[in-house]
């Protein structure tokens, strides 16, 4: 089995504030784009991993795979191959990806048959944002990141995606957000935007709370220089994203960031996060 692990952005990112438990609250919506790792699986006796040099008991697949065989006591296990396209650590939720693939794919490999509930329910144990990539598309999505409310995805434009070669922590970021007045986006604008591809207002309503601790970004200063709609962070960063309208905008920027040594990919937003060969 082959599947496409598409990247994820966030066109909207509120956060609203902390549980007791010390989890913070995010109203946000991401958006699938077309920048994807590629996951191979076929079954086998045991469980395997390779992906680069991280070792497999620290691959999220390899948790991911563990799970699956765990809550369906299947007895066999599964050989996974990754290849890596989207960086590391970068906002656009790789590692994410990569375990919601592994989820489906074996639940479809082994027709296991459980629901999209009973995946989401193994994805959230890994991580808040991995139910989103079960699915995937346009999602809005809400309380630590379990709440999730499928919407009608974006439909035109492209996408640049830019990562800047550093970041302060996130734990740093949270720390900075708690102490500043809430802000809050514009969700229902962002959404509204979307299902009737509306670039123009989608630019206009983007925001990311985490924006507002960030440091003097290059990165950001360079995409803004170009003929985009609208330039926002996706995540917690490093990494930005551009709204282009042609095809032809966004690979002059593409060229002109690349003459910078500004690592970046052009893509288009996806209906869906995964998607099988």
């Amino acid at each position: 089995m082959k599947i496409k692990a598409n990247a994820k952005i966030n066109f909207s990112l509120s956060v609203c504030g902390k549980r007791d438990d010390g989890y913070h609250l995010i109203d946000t919506v991401m958006h699938s784009v077309g920048l994807y790792d590629t996951v191979f699986i076929e079954k086998a006796d045991t469980v395997s991993v390779i992906c680069g040099d991280l070792p497999q008991e620290d691959n999220i697949a390899f948790k991911a795979a563990k799970l699956f065989f765990q809550k369906t006591e299947i007895s066999n296990g599964c050989d996974i191959k990754i290849i890596k396209n989207i960086p590391l650590s970068a906002g656009l939720g790789g590692g994410s990806a990569d375990a919601a693939a592994v989820l489906v794919g074996l639940n479809k490999l082994y027709n296991a048959g459980l629901s999209y509930e009973n995946l989401c329910d193994l994805a959230v144990k890994l991580g808040a944002d991995v139910p989103f990539f079960i699915k995937g598309g346009c999602m809005r999505s809400e309380g630590i990141g379990e709440i999730l409310t499928p919407k009608k995805p974006l439909e035109k434009g492209y996408i640049l995606l830019a990562k800047a070669e550093t970041k302060p922590s996130t734990a740093e970021m949270y720390k900075q957000i708690d102490s500043k007045e809430t802000v809050l986006a514009n969700t229902n604008a962002v959404l509204s935007a979307i299902s009737e591809n509306d670039l123009e207002n989608l630019s206009k309503n983007l925001y990311n709370a985490f924006e507002t601790v960030w440091q003097d970004s290059f990165v950001k200063r360079e995409l803004l220089k170009t003929d985009a709609k609208a330039v926002a962070l996706t995540g917690s960063g490093p990494t930005w994203f551009a709204i282009f309208e042609t095809l032809e905008e966004i690979k002059a920027a593409e060229r002109v960031l690349k003459e910078k040594n500004i690592p970046c990919w052009v893509c288009v937003p996806k209906q869906s996060s995964l998607e099988f060969e």
